[in-house]
């Protein structure tokens, strides 16, 4: 990640460069740039610009997967989302009356390039990557209902942003899939030997027997921690 942050403090609310007033409940709304050619510090340069009314992200992602981070969205909320006049019920629901729903996304993200694909495999990692942050620090789920694509906030203008109806729901599932892939812990197992048990095998990887059961791949053993047989594969970690 490159953080180059605006200048220009053409973002935030009520005011230019206001800090946030409310909590994010959106953890992020995805876009595509439409365009084929700038990069993302191309994006971020145009955001930036002199007369700007605001960025179109907190983050720009190019082709190649670098994200240049535009704006801190712990501490300011973009202009990303535009016209919000036609929104869909995703949107909706986090619609409060009186309050600009730019300040309710947490993270804006733009992807660079265009037509019916626009994230490459490098882009699709990184915009996981960043959803997994985003539910870090905001403790928001990383579900449909919080992760947002353009088209939902206006459907009018941005109807097949950052895809086409027909392929969105599927490429929405996918990434919100591989970010909810990357927050899970990794799983490390072991096989059982001759004459282990369960004590010795928690102790020999600094658990006690009641944290191995705990796991719920261990849940079998529960009622008597005796039964186990060579072969059998048991959770450590």
């Amino acid at each position: 990640m490159i953080t180059a942050l605006l200048t220009n403090r053409a973002y935030g609310y009520p005011t230019r460069g206001a800090p946030r007033r409310r909590k994010p409940t959106v953890l992020a709304v995805l876009h595509q740039t439409a365009n084929a050619t700038a990069g993302p510090m191309d994006e971020r340069n145009y955001a930036n610009r002199k007369g700007s009314m605001g960025p179109s992200a907190t983050a720009y992602v190019g082709r190649d997967g670098t994200v240049v981070r535009a704006v801190d969205p712990a501490r300011y909320a973009a202009w990303s989302q535009g016209d919000v006049a036609h929104p869909d019920a995703l949107a909706q629901a986090h619609m409060v009356p009186g309050v600009n729903f730019n300040e309710l996304v947490y993270e804006s993200v733009e992807v660079c390039g265009a037509g019916s694909q626009p994230f490459t495999a490098a882009q699709f990692e990184a915009v996981a990557q960043l959803l997994a942050a985003a539910h870090r620090a905001t403790g928001l789920p990383v579900d449909r209902a919080h992760v947002l694509a353009h088209a939902d906030v206006n459907s009018v203008s941005r109807a097949s942003d950052p895809w086409p109806a027909s392929t969105r729901e599927a490429y929405m599932a996918k990434i919100i899939a591989r970010a909810n892939t990357i927050l899970r812990p990794p799983i490390t197992t072991v096989a059982v030997k001759a004459g282990d048990t369960l004590g010795a095998i928690a102790s020999s990887h600094r658990l006690t027997l009641a944290a191995l059961l705990a796991f719920p791949e261990n849940a079998r053993y529960r009622a008597d921690p005796g039964l186990i047989h060579p072969g059998d594969v048991v959770r450590v970690k």
